[in-house]
């Protein structure tokens, strides 16, 4: 596999081992680990975990990393409800939702937290194209979002909340509150 290989078949700035291997299906998998490695090493590609590695750190989307990072996960939360115009406040770092383990990630690229949710939760995103490549990340809709924050963050009243709601779809937040528990179904909009 050579580098001008790799950039022709690889079409995102974010890609993974397995995306290399699928691409290079003939060449043996410790081949490519070795070779993956001495770009690496040239600098040619940035590893950023093992198996996760970019072509140009500079046009890494942090939602894009986020949604890499660690698998399955939504942006959500905090993130997702400025992203939204929700909430006025920047967080400071990239949060999301998984069915795994609670967990933060932090690297050169930023701060990455993942707050683990129900697997019965575990619903109400999108894939939403990345401004800056051709990759998608995983997004909660507003609603979701919303109710994410509301469990995760054990919030039962919202009167002290700065919460823009008034583009908030009100039929899909009543479809998707029903899933969560009855202390959340009880918070006034």
């Amino acid at each position: 596999m050579k580098y001008l290989e790799l950039r022709k078949r690889v079409k995102g700035n974010v890609f993974t081992f397995f995306d290399v291997a699928k691409f290079f299906s003939a060449e043996n998998q410790q081949t490519i680990k070795v070779q993956l490695a001495r770009f690496v090493k040239k600098g040619l590609i940035k590893k950023i975990k093992r198996g996760l590695y970019c072509f140009d750190p500079k046009l890494l989307d942090e939602l894009e990393l986020a949604s890499c990072l660690y698998q399955p996960s939504y942006i959500s939360l905090e993130t997702s409800l400025n992203y939204y115009g929700i909430i006025p406040d920047i967080p400071q770092g990239v949060t999301s939702v998984t069915v795994t383990t609670t967990k933060k990630i932090s690297n050169e690229f930023g701060n990455f937290y993942y707050a683990k949710i129900k697997p019965l939760l575990f619903f109400g995103y999108l894939k939403v194209k990345s401004p800056t490549s051709e990759a998608f990340f995983n997004l909660a809709r507003k609603e979701k979002a919303l109710l994410d924050y509301f469990y995760v963050r054990k919030i039962k009243k919202i009167d002290d909340l700065r919460l823009n709601l008034k583009d908030l779809n009100l039929i899909r937040y009543q479809e998707y509150v029903k899933f969560f528990p009855k202390w959340v179904q009880k918070i006034k909009l």
